[in-house]
């Protein structure tokens, strides 16, 4: 999965896109959306409303970053009862983090169980 962050005193991290491996509809495509957590502070993109195994997001979140080092990912699928866990992911930022204010993009991979 596609992301984008920088950091200057804080965390911009910005969902772009993925390439699913997995996919949790029988019928129909998925509605994925990505949450995204760092520490105790965790956000959401919005829906991509048929996007299958492709989709992509435009949203944006800022943490104010203390002592964290690991960002994490998990993709899921929106459905009406009971949303799908797709796959989970995580990024030591540390090895990322500088104080200039530059931009970096990085690959999560996305794992289903370990897969």
């Amino acid at each position: 999965m596609g992301m984008q962050y920088f950091f200057t005193g804080k965390l911009v991290v910005r969902p772009t896109h993925a390439k699913l491996t997995r996919d949790t509809e029988f019928f129909g495509k998925m509605d994925p959306y990505v949450k995204v957590q760092l520490g105790e502070r965790i956000f959401r993109t919005r829906i991509h409303q048929e996007a299958g195994k492709t989709p992509s997001w435009t949203d944006a979140f800022q943490f104010a970053r203390k002592n964290e080092v690991v960002l994490h990912v998990q993709v899921c699928d929106e459905d009406l009862i009971t949303d799908d866990l797709v796959g989970t992911g995580k990024l030591s930022i540390a090895e990322y983090c500088t104080p200039e204010e530059e931009r970096k993009k990085v690959t999560v991979p996305i794992y289903y169980k370990g897969k």
